[in-house]
């Protein structure tokens, strides 16, 4: 049993420190200037109660929007959003909505909700909201599509490049724009007629082509992302004959969002995942093992010989039966001796040579 409470104890410390939980989702909202935009922000109905709120941008412009303390007015930090803002709920219910109105490209953003928590004695606790806003917002009428590409630190994304209307004309070169702020930036140039620049280190860019039920497909791939190259990237092909150097982003966009875990992190935790997996289900199978073996020994110290009757059905003798059986044999041998017969005489053969009476040790 002690085996058991240790595996059972180990089961513990590996969740609680791989931390069983449902992981936060990200959405993507894309919005035209003049648009409005709401933000649901919530935690666990469970959490402890929060007493304060607050809203904060943690790309482009790193700031907070505002914090709400519950009983107190929203504090707005920027006067130019005190307008635009519309907050309802209540922290202490687990849940705030914010409407922005009003949207400008400048507002475009990652925007995260935090509640706070108060600790006795100790540093009151922030916990992040279930899900992490990307806000896009477009100055122009035309749609563009933005993809999400989550990685890590010292991870990879491999990014498709578009192909402008064009087709049959020969592949010159590939266009690699990243967007920041509010002007997209050429970050890679490659042709073959013109001379190649790159922002990013030659090891960190890799170019590749393969076949696909389209043609060819012509990929992108950044090495080694950090939390700084978070930014909206489009590739674009550069055909013969119809150079394009232009600013702008492509229709097809891809915000490549750089988490700030290492990508070593991430795989050990899902080493100590399976670590856990594979001890919980010892565990069943130890407690599974002592079960049968108790169930087993209660039914064996219930068994109980047979009664004669079922002797005597089988026919089987028991052992004092046997032993009275084999000296009824040794005493009829006695009237045999050198082939003859001996004379048959009156004498009990249930008495010993002495006249004394054959004594078993059983009883019936």
């Amino acid at each position: 049993m002690k085996r058991i409470q240790y595996l059972a104890y180990l089961w513990t410390v590996v969740i609680t420190q791989t931390g069983f939980g449902v992981s936060g989702s990200f959405l993507h909202l894309e919005r035209q200037e003049g648009e409005s935009v709401e933000f649901s922000c919530h935690i666990e109905p469970g959490s402890p109660l929060p007493y304060g709120f607050y809203l904060k941008r943690t790309w482009l412009q790193p700031r907070i929007v505002f914090f709400w303390y519950q009983n107190d007015p929203p504090d707005v930090k920027d006067a130019a959003d005190k307008g635009r803002l519309s907050i309802s709920g209540d922290p202490s219910s687990h849940a705030v909505n914010v409407s922005f109105s009003q949207l400008k490209a400048a507002d475009t953003d990652r925007y995260s909700c935090e509640f706070m928590v108060e600790r006795n004695g100790k540093e009151d606790e922030k916990i992040p909201g279930r899900t992490e806003f990307f806000l896009y917002v477009t100055s122009d009428d035309v749609s563009v599509d933005v993809e999400l590409v989550q990685t890590c630190v010292g991870g990879s994304a491999v990014l498709p490049c578009h192909t402008p209307n064009g087709e049959g004309l020969a592949v010159e070169g590939v266009s690699l724009k990243r967007q920041k702020g509010r002007t997209p930036v050429e970050v890679v140039y490659h042709s073959k007629q013109h001379h190649s620049s790159n922002h990013f280190p030659a090891e960190r860019v890799q170019l590749s082509s393969a076949p696909s039920l389209h043609g060819i497909t012509y990929n992108v791939t950044l090495q080694q992302l950090q939390v700084e190259d978070s930014a909206l990237y489009s590739c674009q092909l550069l055909l013969h004959g119809r150079p394009d150097r232009s600013t702008h982003l492509e229709r097809r966009t891809f915000f490549v969002s750089v988490q700030g875990e290492e990508c070593g992190c991430s795989s050990s935790s899902a080493l100590l995942y399976a670590l856990s997996a594979a001890v919980g289900t010892l565990l069943l199978l130890l407690v599974g093992f002592v079960l049968m073996s108790k169930v087993k020994a209660r039914s064996g110290a219930k068994m109980q010989p047979p009664p004669p009757v079922y002797e005597e059905m089988v026919g089987v003798q028991s052992p004092c039966r046997k032993l009275a059986s084999l000296r009824l044999e040794e005493a009829e041998s006695t009237e045999y001796s050198n082939g003859q017969r001996r004379k048959a005489t009156s004498e009990n053969h249930y008495e010993s040579p002495r006249g004394g009476l054959l004594h078993t040790s059983c009883h019936t």
